[in-house]
């Protein structure tokens, strides 16, 4: 996920939680799906969950500037998503070993700092429960990097680990990402930790507190080409198969899309041609816990709505986790609706 991804992912975190804490939420459409227990909704019931009927599967360059609610793609460049591999591809196996430097940098400022601790998951599977140890893992030096090993080609995953700071600039709160592309060859890659001062960038005008001790989770949703896709909505689940729903007040879970301009809208019912989804304020285990991350849309206009892209993403608590989701795989994770 690239940096304005990251950094407007936080906005819309921001802006969906501000307000009183125990008042309603933001719209009826919060009220009306908040209202069931998690679980309780079925793939039939995704059209009703959305507030209206899915469009296909578009890409495209940004809102129709015919449309005054800004939801639609612009005609003039859109054109169906690229499906083709859909359930054909396989997560790549990786080759021999490569040796090469990750740089951790503040995503905002690109600002490095020496001594943060991080974990490295060649195998791309973070650990529930696990803790950082400045004196045996990993840290940062002092142009913000670290030395890692990964099979050529394969995906890893890395954490880092929350550090105090003299300022919010300088204190790192918790990140992960899974599913980044190992290189070829040794070389430098670029890696991104958040700091509290991009938590906090609009807290004084919209009065926004995160909750302490929830998830959150950001994403992008790509098609065959790795373009981003207009016209799906996301559904979390625990391992117990039960869903992650949308609350009724501030401090509770919050689902949002952007506006095709990179930009967050609280009405906006599904991806627009950025293809950028957030999730705010989940409840999360003590020591983490893993959830299933589905993506749903049409892949023509007479199917159904269906998975179109599913990752198993860790979460832990004041942390963000970040995915970007591909077309489903020939073997995908096992996914409570798949």
């Amino acid at each position: 996920m690239n940096r304005w991804t990251w950094l407007l992912a936080f906005g819309a975190l921001t802006g969906l939680a501000c307000g009183d804490d125990d008042g309603p939420g933001m719209d009826a459409a919060v009220e009306d799906s908040g209202a069931r227990d998690a679980g309780e909704r079925d793939a039939g019931e995704m059209d009703a969950a959305t507030g209206t009927e899915l469009p296909v599967l578009m890409i495209g360059d940004g809102a129709d500037p015919t449309d005054p609610t800004g939801i639609a793609i612009d005609p003039a460049s859109a054109q169906p998503a690229n499906m083709s591999c859909f359930g054909m591809t396989s997560a790549p196996a990786g080759g021999e070993n490569v040796d090469f430097t990750l740089r951790i940098r503040e995503f905002r400022t690109d600002d490095v700092l020496e001594g943060l601790c991080v974990k490295f998951y060649a195998d791309n599977m973070p650990v529930a429960g696990d803790s950082c140890d400045p004196s045996t893992d990993l840290v940062t030096a002092a142009d913000g990097t670290v030395s890692v090993t990964a099979p050529a080609g394969g995906w890893y995953a890395y954490r880092v680990f929350p550090k105090d700071g003299p300022s919010p600039s300088l204190q790192i709160a918790g990140s992960v990402q899974i599913n980044e592309p190992a290189p070829e060859s040794p070389t430098q890659v670029e890696g991104n930790s958040v700091s509290q001062a991009t938590l906090n960038l609009i807290p004084t005008v919209l009065g926004f507190t995160q909750q302490p001790g929830t998830a959150l989770i950001a994403g992008t949703v790509f098609d065959c080409d790795e373009s981003p896709v207009y016209g799906t909505v996301v559904r979390v689940f625990r391992e117990d198969g039960s869903e992650i729903l949308e609350g009724t007040r501030s401090p509770e879970p919050h689902y949002r899309y952007f506006d095709g301009d990179d930009f967050p809208k609280s009405d906006q019912p599904w991806t627009h041609a950025d293809g950028i989804f957030t999730l705010a304020n989940v409840p999360v285990a003590d020591d983490g816990e893993f959830v299933f991350v589905e993506v749903w849309g049409r892949r023509s206009a007479e199917a159904e709505p269906e998975v179109i892209s599913c990752e198993r993403l860790p979460l832990f608590a004041d942390t963000i986790s970040i995915v970007n989701m591909a077309p489903l795989r020939e073997s995908p994770p096992a996914c409570p609706n798949l």
